[in-house]
């Protein structure tokens, strides 16, 4: 290697290090509470244990050669369905599947969405119609194909919206949780433009690399869901947050405004609150649950 091609290197090298450590600080500081990232099975069985519960189900439905990953709890007529935002795991609502108000409804059901946790290709799979044919696919084949109540954080907000759409038997109830919906507030953020910088791409775990990779084509994703949202029959709920910085609060403006045919719609706004609603604020979320379950 020439002098000048030594110089390249190492400054793309030194570049490479200086983003990489801007993204580890602000993932630590706490970009990273979006999700939490999947644990070992045995890690979690101990955990249901330790609170005098039984383990979960942890299931894969092969879907030609594909697989969805997700955990179950519970029985009953009607489900709760769990998904996750980006990154995240079936994991980010393992308190909720401990929760014995919410078991005595049914089943509860916390997904690994393509892409995450266990669920297989591990890559990004940006199509919403397409998680959304997954997910409606696996769920069929555990019986579950109507009388459902769908919760989605995030990113797993639209897609909760598509299943909605596109599977109107299977929801009962919906409650979109901080959902990245409207495609004009959807922005790409400089951590984002920097996650592609190879140095970059190859230094941060494969979840965060699969979430920058379905987050870049996720507007044009929103552009197509859009005139789908006006057909939506199922009872919303919308909880956001007033200081959301990842996913401002004009995107709860955005359902109300265009989810015209649901039969109820109910949105929240929460002076106070960030992004981190199913962490922070659990029971607005378990409160939303029960309610559409009573209706």
């Amino acid at each position: 290697m020439g002098k000048n091609g030594k110089r390249r290197w190492l400054g793309w090298s030194a570049t490479g290090i200086f983003v990489t450590i801007g993204l580890v600080a602000i993932f630590g500081s706490g970009f990273s509470g979006c999700a939490t990232f999947s644990i070992e099975r045995d890690e979690a069985k101990r955990r249901f244990l330790d609170r005098g519960l039984e383990p979960p189900e942890f299931i894969g439905i092969e879907l030609g050669e594909k697989t969805l990953h997700l955990v179950s709890v519970g029985e009953g007529e009607l489900t709760v369905v769990f998904v996750h935002g980006s990154p995240g795991s079936w994991n980010d609502y393992r308190r909720y599947l401990m929760n014995p108000k919410l078991k005595e409804l049914g089943r509860l059901i916390s997904i690994d969405r393509p892409g995450f946790g266990d669920s297989r290709p591990l890559r990004a799979e940006p199509s919403l119609e397409e998680q959304a044919r997954q997910i409606s696919a696996a769920l069929e084949r555990l019986g579950v194909s109507e009388n459902a109540i769908l919760v989605g954080h995030s990113l797993g907000g639209p897609v909760v919206a598509r299943l909605a759409a596109d599977y109107p038997r299977l929801a009962r109830g919906q409650i979109l949780v901080a959902p990245s919906m409207d495609p004009e507030l959807e922005k790409r953020r400089w951590y984002n433009y920097a996650a592609k910088f190879p140095p970059v791409k190859w230094s941060i775990s494969k979840a965060w690399g699969n979430s920058n990779d379905e987050i870049f084509p996720h507007k044009g994703e929103l552009i197509e869901l859009a005139p789908l949202l006006p057909g939506i029959a199922t009872p919303t709920t919308v909880i956001q947050g007033l200081e959301d910085e990842l996913v401002p609060p004009g995107n709860a403006d955005y359902v109300e405004r265009t989810m015209t045919g649901v039969q109820s719609m109910s949105v929240r706004r929460i002076e106070g609150l960030n992004h981190f609603v199913p962490w922070r604020r659990a029971d607005l979320i378990e409160d939303a649950i029960l309610e559409l379950a009573e209706k």
